[in-house]
């Protein structure tokens, strides 16, 4: 019985205090209804378009070989082969494709004087067949060597590689002066001013993303955003990410292919929900909660339930309404019904 007396007497001086105790301070914050899509940030690479080694091929000696770091246009000469060899042999041909000609020629008047005396029955038939064919032959030989010939002037060309797009030598894989085959890598050409991101993004937040948005890109030097240009939904059972590739516009030569980046993306579709300040949450063993405030400066803790965030708002599902206000410092001391001035 005494200790019942007792219990009771200790509960009311703790009531009482509890009323009579001056109000804590505390900072307040509204909940509000947003229509932001929250985001995360997946890790990019910023990649260049085009990256490619070039290869000599002909087989020739390299005669010079452009360094690496020059900055080169489409277009612009990147290594030279000696065209010597092949110069010399054109010049062979060409005497010869004349020779062919000069014989197809005199065939060709040949069968025509023959078809001439044919007409007054003065050759035979066989002669006149003879005359075509040594034509024919002639005229097929001419064509032979003209085509030789403009294998010969395509392996010229060749001699000197020209850069296929704008970018920068990367690489020098071989030095002059020594010899190479037609497949053999001479320089590694990068491209500097076509650039892209590729991120790889968790398969459940796909579906918020589609082709041709614009999503933002940073890194902690710059910000800037990029249109998305393929989704590539290939992901094996341990990563569940798919390929997600961003072309740089104009601005890409602000950033550098190497370079590592940020990439926010959405986590849902566009819907008003009620979200608040990340500094009203608290988080403890058993869930997540707030402590809201009402009229009469009373202090009420409410358990939550909390999903995605954008920034230092987050989205609350259940638990909370929006414009209720909610303490966002000096919650961690308060006890329900406790009563709090704002500060």
């Amino acid at each position: 019985m005494y200790k019942s007396i007792l219990l009771i007497s200790c509960l009311f001086s703790s009531l009482t205090l509890a009323q009579t105790a001056p109000a804590t301070s505390v900072q307040l914050t509204e909940s509000r209804l947003s229509y932001e899509v929250p985001t995360m940030d997946i890790a990019g690479t910023i990649y260049s378009l085009n990256n490619t080694e070039l290869t000599a091929g002909i087989d020739g000696r390299l005669s010079w070989v452009a360094e690496a770091g020059t900055t080169v246009q489409r277009g612009d000469l990147l290594a030279q082969l000696d065209p010597l060899p092949l110069q010399l042999q054109k010049a062979e041909l060409t005497a010869q494709h004349q020779r062919a000609k000069l014989q197809a020629d005199y065939f060709s008047r040949e069968y025509k004087r023959l078809q001439d005396l044919q007409q007054s029955q003065s050759v035979s038939l066989l002669q006149l067949d003879k005359a075509r064919s040594d034509y024919q032959l002639a005229q097929a030989d001419a064509d032979i060597i003209a085509a030789r010939i403009a294998q010969l002037d395509d392996q010229l060309n060749r001699t000197e590689v020209r850069a296929p797009f704008a970018g920068v030598v990367a690489e020098r894989i071989r030095e002059a002066g020594g010899d190479v085959l037609r497949n053999t890598a001479l320089i590694r050409l990068q491209d500097i001013y076509q650039l892209e991101v590729r991120a790889y993004i968790p398969l459940q937040y796909l579906r918020f993303v589609r082709l041709g948005d614009t999503l933002n890109i940073s890194n902690q030097q710059q910000r800037g955003s990029a249109a998305v240009t393929a989704l590539i939904p290939a992901a094996d059972a341990q990563s569940q990410r798919a390929e997600l590739r961003l072309k740089l516009g104009k601005a890409s030569s602000a950033w550098l292919a190497g370079e590592l980046v940020s990439v926010k993306v959405a986590t849902r579709d566009a819907r008003a929900a009620v979200t608040v300040h990340r500094d009203a949450l608290l988080l403890r063993s058993d869930g997540t909660y707030v402590v809201t405030v009402d009229d009469d400066n009373v202090a009420h803790r409410k358990a939550v339930k909390v999903s995605d965030g954008n920034g230092d708002w987050v989205t609350v599902d259940e638990g909370l309404q929006a414009g209720e206000k909610v303490v966002t410092r000096g919650a961690e001391r308060l006890r329900d019904g406790q009563t709090v001035s704002q500060s």
